[in-house]
């Protein structure tokens, strides 16, 4: 898949929001709190013994920083885990990244922002946080988990999507462009569940990851804006820690 506009990898000030004739806002901004598809390896093949956190799609994430002189917290979700080699990974949205240590909503640490690509208008990034060793990864939602992915995303699909913020909902898919998939108003993003699992649900009894929750229209009938899986898979081969080995993503069996 092609990329679109100018790519850079070091931290910038995010475009956003773009030009008022569209005027998104990106989720997490105000969320203050003061693998591809291929050879896949079941999600126990990185679980520690007896972990303090597991991190899994939907799992709260915070980081604190310190902006204009004060300290500030933003949360945000994760969607997706995921290995490169031996190293584990959870994703979430580019503009979720802040530096330090990332937590989940205990406070316990899991893991730092390694790799990040940030999103420029609607050309949408990644976050890639990196876990400690010792912290459990599973792709287990509940009662089911992410047992695929679906890279071809179509019109009047239903898809659900898990955000720290607001839980579960769901929607239908209303549009979907190079890079962008647009859904009515029932799949409900706010602040705080930028990163959040997308995904629809599947004969098996579990889902196909369908991408990540990513902002939503101010206007109108304030449309989600979902990052695609395939979309979010080539930013990370582009721009992720994938020199010699490529990003794998756990599954349910």
């Amino acid at each position: 898949m092609r990329s679109r506009g100018n790519h850079e990898s070091r931290a910038t000030t995010l475009g956003w929001p773009p030009p008022a004739r569209i005027r998104r806002l990106l989720v997490a901004l105000a969320a203050a709190v003061c693998g591809t598809a291929g050879t896949l390896l079941p999600a126990s093949h990185a679980q520690a013994t007896d972990p303090v956190v597991v991190v899994h799609p939907g799992l709260a994430i915070r980081t604190t920083t310190e902006e204009g002189g004060k300290v500030v917290g933003f949360q945000c979700t994760v969607g997706l885990t995921g290995f490169v080699g031996k190293a584990r990974y959870a994703v979430t949205a580019g503009h979720c990244r802040r530096p330090g240590v990332v937590t989940d909503a205990d406070g316990n640490p899991i893991g730092w922002y390694e790799s990040y690509q940030p999103d420029r208008g609607l050309t949408l990034g990644f976050g890639l946080i990196r876990l400690y060793e010792g912290i459990g990864v599973s792709a287990s939602m509940g009662a089911f988990g992410l047992s695929s992915v679906d890279v071809d995303p179509r019109r009047g699909q239903q898809v659900c999507k898990i955000g720290a913020t607001t839980g579960w909902n769901c929607g239908t898919i209303t549009k979907v462009e190079d890079g962008v998939i647009y859904t009515t108003r029932d799949l409900w993003f706010e602040h705080g569940d930028s990163g959040g699992v997308v995904y629809r649900q599947t004969a098996d009894g579990h889902a196909a990851f369908v991408g990540i929750a990513m902002a939503y229209v101010n206007d109108g009938d304030r449309e989600a804006i979902v990052e695609p899986a395939g979309w979010l898979f080539d930013q990370i081969r582009r721009y992720g820690p994938t020199a010699n080995e490529p990003f794998k993503w756990y599954r349910v069996q």
